[in-house]
């Protein structure tokens, strides 16, 4: 019984921490000489509504792309690159269930057991880098995280700029 306990402890730790990690991925154009870019502008995405949650993003990405040697500058400068993000959010339900059943089998006529079901947001992120002079797309990462609408500022702070730091890992492509 005691064993049960640990294991079914220590698995819900585990779904607990892989649902919260956060996941990138990233594809680029691999004939693009990304060596050739130092500016960029922003140009029009699927941003949030949110004002606050909207400049914390784009600071953070400002932040990974001066990292990596590029200068923002104005459309009218004529950037080597344009960048934009997309914002998206998918509601989801999680079941978290658990038998007090020794080894989760059947013993006698009864069952013992719970379930809680509750909701959770998945915030995806997806970056795209086009070039600015012919349109076409250089660069994109994605990240996808579960989103904690309860965060103070300070801790919202703090996860876009590690979304944006993770995101731009492997930017600019070897």
């Amino acid at each position: 019984m005691r064993i049960q306990l640990i294991l079914t402890a220590l698995g819900t730790a585990l779904v607990s921490a892989s649902a919260s990690a956060q996941k990138t991925t990233y594809d680029y154009d691999k004939g693009a000489d990304f060596s050739r870019l130092k500016t960029y502008a922003w140009t029009t995405g699927h941003t949030l509504q949110d004002e606050l949650n909207h400049k914390r993003v784009v600071g953070a990405i400002d932040e990974q792309l001066a990292a990596k040697g590029l200068t923002r500058v104005e459309v009218s400068a004529n950037p080597d690159a344009l960048v934009a993000y997309h914002a998206n959010f998918d509601r989801n339900l999680q079941i978290n269930a658990m038998s007090t059943e020794p080894l989760g089998l059947r013993v006698g006529g009864t069952r013992n057991g719970s379930a809680r079901v509750s909701e959770i947001v998945l915030g995806t992120l997806v970056v795209d880098m086009v070039d600015a002079n012919t349109g076409s797309m250089l660069w994109r990462g994605i990240a996808t995280r579960e989103i904690d609408a309860t965060a103070k500022p300070e801790q919202r702070d703090k996860n876009a700029g590690k979304a944006a730091k993770k995101l731009f890992e492997h930017y600019p492509p070897r």
